[in-house]
C-alpha cells in the first residue's frame, strides 16, 4: 500500500516527506526495506524540522517553468 501512494506522489510530481513516525514504524518501514524504496533523505523526527526543509528546498531550488505555462501554474507556495 504505501508504494502505491509514492507511485501516485511521484506521478504528481510531488515529494513524500515523513515526520514524527514513532520507533516502531520505523523499525517496521527499516525491517520491509521500505525507507531505501521510496523516501530515504525525507525523514525527519519533528512536523518543525520536515516544513523547514521543505521550506529551504522549496526556495533554494528555482522552477523553470515553459513559455506557455501561466506561473500559477508552478508556484506551490
Amino acid at each position: 500500500m504505501f508504494e502505491e501512494v509514492k507511485k501516485l506522489v511521484d506521478r504528481r510530481g510531488l515529494q513524500l516527506v515523513l515526520a514524527n513516525q514513532g520507533s516502531e514504524v520505523m523499525k517496521k518501514m527499516n525491517k520491509s526495506e521500505l525507507i531505501e524504496k521510496t523516501c530515504k533523505g525525507w525523514i525527519y523526527l519533528t512536523v518543525a524540522e520536515a516544513v523547514a526543509a521543505c521550506n529551504f528546498m522549496l526556495h533554494s531550488t528555482k522552477p523553470n517553468p515553459g513559455k506557455d505555462q501561466e506561473p500559477a501554474a508552478w508556484n506551490n507556495v
